[in-house]
């Protein structure tokens, strides 16, 4: 008997948690929201995103699969950069990255604080991006975040012709070694 659910085991194994946080925020979902939706356990979302699991639990794939039919895509590593995630087909018009913040945040797990202090911005103007809830944006405010997010290993990649625009670590290795203060 063979599971589709488990071709993609080995590729993103590693990795996984951290790729499900950046598509989850990339749709806009919660993770109370999620474990709604699939009638899941009160926290596994949490625990799971956390990377709290010995063995990668079956709704992993799930959520996977749920995010993929919804035009997430999650690509592999190449020679010079890591995995990531993207919209699968372009056109999302999004000049500030504000629907790819929060995408961004979640592969770096950083909440709206952790980027805000890295950052040396106000956190009030992270809420008000990720909002749309702005009439003007600060370019050298957008710029100390790209900054902050490469500093832990995460990269927006931009949208072509053939796929949308998404978010990426900028090495294959992934995470950052150093952790981050709370």
């Amino acid at each position: 008997m063979t599971f589709p659910w488990l071709a993609c085991s080995s590729r993103y194994m590693d990795s996984l948690p951290d790729l499900l946080r950046a598509a989850r925020c990339l749709l806009g979902y919660t993770q109370t929201g999620i474990e709604d939706l699939f009638k899941l356990k009160s926290r596994s979302v949490y625990t799971l995103e956390a990377g709290r699991y010995k063995l990668t639990p079956r709704f992993a794939y799930l959520l996977k699969e749920k995010y993929e039919e919804e035009g997430v895509e999650f690509t592999d590593a190449g020679s010079d950069f890591g995995q990531g995630i993207r919209w699968r087909v372009p056109g999302r018009k999004d000049p500030y990255r504000r629907a790819m913040l929060p995408a961004a945040r979640g592969l770096a797990n950083l909440s709206q604080a952790q980027l805000a202090k890295i950052a040396d911005v106000d956190q009030k103007f992270i809420a008000r991006l990720e909002l749309d809830d702005f009439e003007a944006v600060s370019r050298v405010k957008l710029d100390r975040l790209e900054a902050a997010l490469k500093a832990r290993n995460v990269e927006f990649t931009a949208e072509t012709t053939s796929f949308g625009a998404g978010v990426r670590w900028i090495t294959s290795s992934g995470k950052p070694q150093e952790p981050l203060d709370p």
